[in-house]
């Protein structure tokens, strides 16, 4: 466990990452990239790429994929995210084995918990109650029309929701941008490597982190081994 974050807080709110995180959201955003591209007189994906459009915003991922500029692939993420919500590619997503049990130890243990994705709000919460864990989640935090909202401003913006400071919280994800957004906002992070981002310890210690999860049990046992650590 690398110790750089270790502050004298007990954890109170356990913020998830979505995509890659909760959930394995592929199938549908492979269809819905694949269409895309088709749309806009591009050729198909090539084989084993979509992990890259999974986790930053979606217009990086054509932005960088197809190497056009940010207008084009603004452009290119309208699509996707028209073809997403109305053919219900967003619904094409599961729970990572193992979530649920998580998710409902961590509440009866007491500790808040919230989304922080850069997907859509409205795409955010129809995948939370799609899946009936409304009742888990007190927060629910996406991204905005224009794009403005960015990964440390979930964060923010759930911690002010809360009532508790930022170093209060810990951020669970599965990508570079989840850990940079977590250490510009202040807070705590654990890597989990069976996503799309990160596929060992020693990817996630690139970063600040109180501990890298290989499955959603590891962060319960991550968590609850921080707040013990940290009784005064």
């Amino acid at each position: 466990m690398s110790t750089n974050m270790r502050n004298s807080n007990k954890i109170k709110a356990v913020l998830w990452d979505m995509d890659g995180t909760l959930f394995n959201t592929k199938p549908g955003i492979d269809r819905a990239v694949g269409e895309t591209l088709e749309i806009k007189g591009f050729p198909p994906l090539k084989p084993g790429v979509i992990d890259n459009f999974i986790g930053p915003p979606i217009q990086y991922g054509f932005r960088d994929y197809l190497g056009i500029s940010g207008e084009e692939a603004a452009k290119c993420a309208d699509v996707f995210r028209r073809l997403y919500r109305e053919k219900g590619y967003v619904e094409l997503c599961d729970p990572y084995e193992g979530l649920r049990e998580t998710l409902f130890k961590l509440q009866n243990d007491g500790l808040v918990e919230g989304v922080c994705t850069l997907k859509k709000q409205d795409m955010a919460e129809r995948i939370v109650s799609r899946y009936g864990l409304d009742s888990v989640f007190d927060s629910i935090v996406g991204t905005d029309a224009l794009d403005n909202i960015k990964k440390h401003d979930t964060i923010r913006i759930s911690c002010e929701r809360f009532g508790i400071s930022t170093d209060e919280a810990v951020l669970i994800g599965d990508t570079c941008y989840d850990s940079e957004g977590a250490e510009k906002a202040g807070c705590l992070f654990i890597g989990v490597t069976y996503g799309f981002g990160f596929k060992t310890k020693e990817d996630v210690d690139e970063y600040p982190n109180i501990g890298t999860a290989y499955s959603p049990a590891d962060v319960y046992d991550l968590i609850n081994h921080y707040n013990t650590e940290n009784i005064l």
